[in-house]
């Protein structure tokens, strides 16, 4: 990030602290070093600045729409902030390359499953994208779940600070054993996926993931807790 990048980063940090009273002490539960994929849901504009800022120094890098590039301000953000574009009409195969290589630098992605912003907050249908890449570069998922930030633009036309929260999930493998990667195996995956983020938010936001007994986690190798955190040098599955 060069000098322009590090002004803005800070002055961007500056804003949402005031604007919003962040609840973030579950971000240490995130291991400080090595690659990993967030999935977060998506209300507002607000969640990744929030994130990239509150995670530093935690090397992190976001995953986007193509077009966000063309956006003054968000294209400048993107770069300095290495964030990998992608194509969301069709399978975007240098998109995979970009996050191959995130991963080989030890760094977060962090990923939106549903694909756009949600302004209700409500879970909706997510897209199955999220199992190849956490396979394919052989990385543990963390589920990272924000609530509040529906509430913003009532908040800041009322001059209020929004309540924003964070949880922490614990960070899982996709292990789906010898069983051939159909499409069903996939929908069945990508539902316990995202239920482990419904678990972390109020019940009235679950939406499509409301029903936890449809999850089968026998797909999932859990990373015991105590075995990852921010203060960890190494976390757990790079021993």
């Amino acid at each position: 990030m060069n000098l322009a990048g590090r002004i803005v980063t800070g002055v961007i940090k500056w804003m949402v602290d005031t604007a919003c009273r962040i609840d973030d002490r579950e971000f240490e539960k995130i291991p400080f070093k090595g690659p990993a994929i967030i999935i977060m849901n998506h209300t507002n504009f607000l969640e990744v600045p929030i994130l990239y800022t509150h995670l530093l120094p935690r090397p992190a890098s976001g995953l986007a729409k193509e077009e966000s590039w063309n956006i003054p301000l968000y294209g400048f953000l993107a770069r300095q902030w290495n964030g990998v574009p992608i194509k969301r009409s069709s399978a975007d195969m240098n998109a995979f390359r970009k996050i191959a290589d995130v991963m080989k630098q030890g760094r977060i992605l962090v990923i939106a499953p549903e694909g756009t912003r949600n302004i209700t907050g409500v879970l909706r249908k997510a897209y199955p994208g999220i199992i190849t890449m956490a396979m394919q570069n052989n990385v543990p998922i963390i589920p990272v779940a924000q609530y509040g930030s529906e509430k913003f633009w009532i908040n800041i036309k009322r001059f209020r600070r929004t309540e924003f929260t964070f949880r922490v999930g614990q960070p899982f493998y996709l292990e789906p054993g010898t069983e051939k990667i159909s499409g069903k195996l996939r929908k069945d995956m990508l539902y316990t996926i995202m239920v482990q983020l419904a678990k972390l938010l109020p019940e009235d936001y679950r939406g499509e993931y409301s029903d936890f007994t449809l999850a089968d986690e026998k797909y999932l190798r859990f990373l015991e807790e105590g075995t990852y955190s921010l203060d960890s040098p190494v976390p757990l599955w790079q021993k």
